[in-house]
């Protein structure tokens, strides 16, 4: 690779539309709307393990990015665009575990934590792609 294709590569990184720390917010609000029907910062915060006030301050970015909506009541849950996206990276993350388990023999948990650090990256087409291999 050029030097010039090198950079628009680290360009197209840097601009994902989510990051790890996001994903685990999603995610995090997701299943606590699954089990409680209902999602609030304080909710998040202990299921992430963080303070209140980084989770304030993830929360304001997942609602600037449009991925969540929280209402008068401080109720937090996915928007449209939110359970999409946690959709296709829940997708990446089966994938990339079962290429890692069947084609490179890894065990559960190394295979589950390698998907974890790149699931929210890697291309839904790639993930399809090592699938069928």
């Amino acid at each position: 690779m050029t030097v010039k294709e090198t950079n628009a590569v680290w360009k197209e990184f840097d601009e994902q539309k989510i990051t790890h720390s996001a994903t685990h917010y999603l995610f995090s609000i997701d299943g606590l709307l699954k089990e409680n029907g209902y999602a609030r910062a304080v909710d998040i915060s202990r299921s992430l393990n963080i303070t209140a006030g980084s989770c304030s301050t993830g929360l304001k970015s997942l609602v600037k990015k449009g991925f969540i909506d929280e209402d008068k009541n401080k109720f937090i849950k996915l928007t449209a665009y939110g359970e999409e996206i946690i959709k296709r990276i829940e997708q990446n993350r089966i994938g990339l575990i079962s290429f890692f388990q069947k084609t490179l023999k890894l065990d559960e948990k190394t295979a589950t934590v390698n998907a974890c650090k790149i699931e929210h990256l890697i291309d839904s087409e790639v993930v399809e792609k090592m699938k069928a291999l």
